[in-house]
């Protein structure tokens, strides 16, 4: 009997090994089949390509050309332009310079200067005691050499690309979104911007229970907490509010403030080349920027459509199915950019499976 019983623990033992191995065997495959599935293009297809999307706008294509390009786009690739690079980059600097005037900082600011709000018609004064909230220096003054910009697009479900951004020198994220897919999207995080009408919503704007906002902060280890706090009037209370919890918790991360007039001159450049909004979404922010401080640049994630390469229907954000306010922002255009500057070579737009 106690042969028996040995027989058959073995065979469980050796069918659950096996089981692990062909699973990971069929995961591998599937990404190696996912990989393949975009044939590679001939060099002068992939020039007819990049010229139809820098000559035409998505409003020319209809959903089927377009979605087309961008998949046979996928069999090209990707190549480096550090001409353009250089030439947009030093357009982003002319306009804005994020390296000084992203973050609100006690080199770019002085006791007894008023904040204009960018995003309605109010004002702040800088009094000594919020002077002392801001940062010395910016964390940008020196250059990055690669970056990742992780946008919640549902296009980074089963992504695999979360090794990949945890490479990346600096690693910017958007909207405090959860970090438990982590095959997908990665850990590490250096500044991860948070809307405030997420910390009104889900936290009460931390007027009640706070530990369910810290507890969710954890998992961002040391990263700074950038926040619109001089967009309009109700953000500001609710952002001090969240960097005194911070404080009171011990936390390790530091929260710190979009300056307003570098979200303005960002605006001023993207609708002076064309681009409609009523308001820049934080990608664009976020994404422009790093742009600009990054020698290297790729964005995942960054995807505003319902339906991925294949035509299947996703959810919106890789962990939920919030659908964003109408008429606010402007993504797919947005994300046109993005594609024009991918083709230009000038920033690098992860959309596959890594």
């Amino acid at each position: 009997m106690a042969r028996r019983w040995h027989l058959v623990l073995v065979l469980v033992v050796v069918l659950i090994g096996y089981s692990f191995y062909w699973n990971l065997q069929h995961r591998g495959q599937s990404a190696q089949r996912s990989r393949r599935r975009y044939m590679e293009m001939p060099e002068s297809e992939c020039l007819r390509l990049k010229s139809l999307i820098l000559k035409s706008t998505m409003k020319k294509l209809d959903r089927s050309t377009f979605y087309a390009v961008i998949n046979a786009l996928q069999g090209c690739p990707w190549k480096a332009n550090q001409t353009e690079r250089y030439l947009k980059q030093s357009q982003f600097r002319m306009c804005c310079n994020a390296s000084r005037t992203l973050i609100m900082t006690k080199e770019n600011s002085a006791v007894g200067q008023t904040i204009q709000y960018d995003g309605d018609k109010g004002s702040k004064n800088i009094t000594e005691s919020l002077y002392q909230l801001f940062l010395e220096t910016s964390p940008f003054t020196k250059p990055i050499r690669s970056c990742a910009v992780v946008g919640n697009g549902g296009i980074l479900k089963s992504s695999f690309c979360g090794a990949d951004i945890d490479q990346a020198d600096f690693v910017f994220r958007l909207n405090l979104a959860p970090l438990n897919w982590t095959q997908d999207v990665g850990t590490k995080t250096d500044i991860v911007s948070a809307n405030p009408s997420i910390l009104i919503d889900k936290y009460k704007s931390l007027k009640e229970q706070r530990k369910p906002f810290i507890d969710m902060v954890k998992a961002y280890n040391s990263a700074l907490i950038l926040l619109p706090a001089f967009s309009y009037g109700m953000n500001t209370e609710v952002s001090l509010r969240t960097l005194y919890s911070l404080e009171d918790f011990d936390m390790n991360n530091r929260v710190v403030f979009f300056n307003p007039q570098y979200l303005q001159s960002l605006a001023s450049y993207w609708k002076g080349i064309g681009l409609k909004f009523h308001r820049m979404s934080s990608g664009l922010m976020l994404a422009s920027a790093a742009f600009e401080v990054c020698e290297k640049v790729t964005l995942y994630g960054f995807w505003p459509f319902s339906e991925d390469l294949d035509g299947t229907t996703i959810l919106h954000h890789y962990y939920d199915n919030k659908l964003p306010s109408r008429g606010v922002h402007s993504m797919p255009d947005e994300f046109y950019q993005y594609l024009m500057m991918h083709s230009q070579g000038s920033l690098k737009l992860q959309l596959g499976q890594c």
